[in-house]
């Protein structure tokens, strides 16, 4: 659980940080896109400027399976994802170009409401 850089992060990661690292457990990271930004990062910001939902999803999946994005409970696209050395999960899209295609459905929706 290390502290990423350019990043402010919450007291818990701290200190599960320096838990993991008296345990010798490998680091944790949240869910990135597979250029290093945390999908919290751009799904709560787009979430709130457009108030929706947005949910990554995998149904009856197994591991190498395909995952979709969720706005409101509408499929929008698949993503890939894999796992890191250390077990974390890195969706193999980046961040921008899943931002790019989430505001533009959901301006298409602001303008169909």
């Amino acid at each position: 659980m290390s502290e990423p850089p350019n990043y402010d992060v919450p007291d818990w990661w701290r200190e599960n940080a320096e838990l993991r690292r008296t345990m010798g457990l490998p680091n944790y990271e949240p869910p990135r896109f597979a250029d290093g930004v945390y999908t919290y990062d751009v799904i709560s910001r787009l979430e709130a400027a457009y108030d929706a939902t947005i949910r990554f999803v995998g149904v009856d999946t197994r591991y190498e399976d395909d995952w979709e994005i969720r706005v409101d409970g509408e499929p929008v696209r698949e993503i890939g994802r894999h796992r890191d050395r250390n077990g974390n999960t890195v969706f193999e899209a980046s961040s921008d170009e899943v931002r790019a295609e989430l505001e533009a459905t959901l301006l298409s929706k602001d303008e169909r409401e």
